[in-house]
């Protein structure tokens, strides 16, 4: 009895030997691990003529071939506002074990108001039909859930990601005309809201290098870009000095309309004119009485010879 217990266990050990063979040696991709990150399209903003886009990433532990990926989109109703810019199939190579993704959701101008929900399938496979060997192909896949809602509001907000100044050249003067240096802000401006956005003003207070007394304040000049909806991008805010050369702390705010979006304090360095080339101000930086003193001269001598040329018709008649 005891013998054939101990051949019965014998037999089973080594069929299980035989399968652990199998699976090490014969099956041509076993995928250890895949999934995507973050596993959701969302958006409870979006409204008529909304384009959003958000990256997954597709991510494996063991990148060891090449597969390919095919991507299925199943919203109902709404299926052919969702494009994958990599195309509904694409490969992620060998070697790669995180692999962006973009969904690209595009609302048209007669989009219901309400919310959409469903989900984008990914099933990953070996690249080719047949895998070599006659070894055996795993296929995984992971699930992408959506839900985004089209709102009939309009919301203008941002957040500033990051912000940083140049260098710049004191201002300079062509005869009477004075033209300021140019500091140049830029901004890091995330849309958070559903339609484009710039910051409506920038403002600097410049002190002496202790911050302890106030020297200048200036605003920007001109526009700055906007940003599209649920865009990260780099503006660039322009603004005029006077001050000479030297070094400077200044105090700034980035405003939305009445609110302030981002104050803090950075350091502010002019050299001598001249010392770098870049160009400063041009007409927009100057002031209101030399830009005066420059459009009423040409204003005159161009309505003098009109005023000239009526009357000369006139006498005619």
């Amino acid at each position: 009895m005891t013998s054939h217990i101990c051949i019965y266990i014998m037999k089973f050990f080594r069929s299980f030997l035989i399968i652990i063979a199998v699976l090490f040696f014969n099956v041509h991709a076993l995928y250890a691990g895949f999934g995507v990150t973050p596993p959701y399209v969302s958006n409870v903003s979006l409204t008529r003529n909304s384009v959003y886009e958000q990256t997954i990433y597709l991510v494996r532990s063991d990148p060891t071939t090449d597969l390919k990926a095919t991507v299925s989109i199943d919203v109902p109703g709404v299926n052919e506002w969702f494009v994958i810019n990599e195309g509904n199939e694409f490969v992620l190579p060998r070697g790669e074990q995180k692999v962006p993704m973009t969904v690209k959701v595009t609302v048209p101008d007669d989009a219901d108001f309400k919310q959409y929900s469903g989900n984008i399938r990914i099933k990953t496979g070996a690249t080719d039909d047949k895998v070599q060997g006659g070894a055996v192909s795993i296929s995984l896949g992971a699930q992408i859930d959506v839900d985004i809602t089209v709102i009939d509001k309009k919301i203008k907000d941002f957040k500033v990601r990051k912000i940083g100044v140049s260098d710049l050249n004191e201002g300079h003067k062509v005869g009477w005309l004075y033209y300021p240096g140019k500091i140049t802000f830029e901004m890091f401006i995330e849309n958070i809201g559903n339609v484009p956005i710039a910051p409506s003003d920038v403002v600097f207070r410049i002190y002496d290098k202790s911050g302890n007394v106030l020297l200048e304040e200036a605003h920007k000049k001109g526009k700055i870009e906007q940003v599209e909806p649920f865009a990260t991008k780099s503006v660039i805010a322009e603004l005029p000095t006077k001050l000479p050369s030297g070094s400077y702390l200044a105090r700034f705010e980035i405003k939305n309309g009445d609110d302030t979006k981002l104050s803090g304090e950075v350091n502010l360095s002019v050299l001598p004119y001249g010392t770098l080339q870049t160009a400063g101000f041009g007409f927009l930086g100057l002031s209101l009485a030399h830009k005066l003193s420059v459009i009423v001269p040409i204003l005159f001598f161009i309505t003098i010879p009109l005023a000239i040329l009526v009357r000369a018709k006139r006498r005619r008649r």
